[in-house]
């Protein structure tokens, strides 16, 4: 009777896992799921790809659009973070004998740029009149086919199409500025083409532009201070937008019957509400 009891109280106590853990030794204590996840919360989490804002300084011609370059930040959607190679070159120290491979340069990665494109197409001609104003490739502007003085072909001088700085900055979910990349002497080199079709009807269309840059500086934000999210207006109003975005987007398809427009009515309330307005 004792032995009946006693793998009954064996069997309760395996359903309830008790008798199943084991002390973690060796691999399993440097790998274990606790110390994983407590050296992320160290960290403040993982970071978020969805949680930046970029930044475009205005170049010496766009001086007079200040307004469409600052208003590029609500409609910038991808960007890269910079990187960069080392030229490595090949020496022999006594001029024969096997090669020493040692870094001779630096090179920072051009900065690629995702562009949601109005429909007023203020932003594909603001990057179109950029790359005027560094080579001038178009015959259209001014009479004798110059732009700024500069005739079919001609290359402007270096300051007139740079741009001071571009801006990446990085958040965390609690809206905190955690990371700020600063790209310096910027310039776009290519801006893709947009590709339009009929079938693309919940798609936006885009604009990519490659910039390249001279350095770039990097500076990591100590969230542990406690910068107040309050102070970041800007970030806000573009996650209230992209949400709002987000809302509308199966709104787009003409009401066929009561249930769509109560669809559409319901998204227009949730629009107003991410936007701050007022139903």
């Amino acid at each position: 009777m004792a032995k009946i009891k006693d793998i009954a109280s064996d069997l309760f106590n395996l359903a309830k896992g008790v008798g199943l853990s084991k002390e973690a030794t060796g691999a399993q204590q440097e790998f274990s799921l606790d110390k994983f996840t407590g050296k992320i919360q160290e960290r403040n989490s993982l970071a978020r790809a969805n949680r930046f804002v970029v930044k475009i300084a205005p170049p010496e011609w766009a001086k007079g659009q200040s307004e469409t370059v600052n208003d590029l930040m609500f409609f910038c959607d991808a960007v890269n973070l910079p990187g960069a190679s080392i030229v490595p070159v090949d020496i022999k120290k006594q001029g024969y004998g096997t090669f020493d491979r040692r870094a001779s340069n630096i090179i920072p990665e051009e900065v690629t740029v995702s562009v949601m494109l109005d429909s007023a197409g203020r932003n594909l001609s603001f990057f179109h009149q950029w790359l005027a104003n560094i080579v001038n490739m178009n015959a259209q502007y001014g009479e004798d086919g110059s732009v700024n003085g500069a005739t079919t072909g001609e290359v402007f001088y270096r300051d007139h199409y740079l741009s001071p700085k571009i801006e990446i900055e990085v958040y965390d979910t609690g809206a905190r500025l955690t990371n700020k990349v600063t790209c310096f002497d910027v310039w776009p080199s290519q801006v893709s083409p947009v590709t339009l079709g009929w079938s693309q009807n919940d798609e936006f269309a885009r604009v990519q532009v490659n910039f390249q840059l001279r350095y770039f500086t990097e500076n990591n934000a100590d969230v542990s201070i406690g910068s107040d999210p309050r102070e970041l207006s800007a970030f806000e109003q573009i996650l209230r937008i992209g949400q709002a975005a987000k809302a509308l987007k199966s709104s787009f398809k003409t009401p066929n019957n009561v249930g769509d427009v109560i669809n559409v009515v319901s998204n227009g309330q949730t629009f107003l509400k991410a936007l701050g307005g007022k139903i």
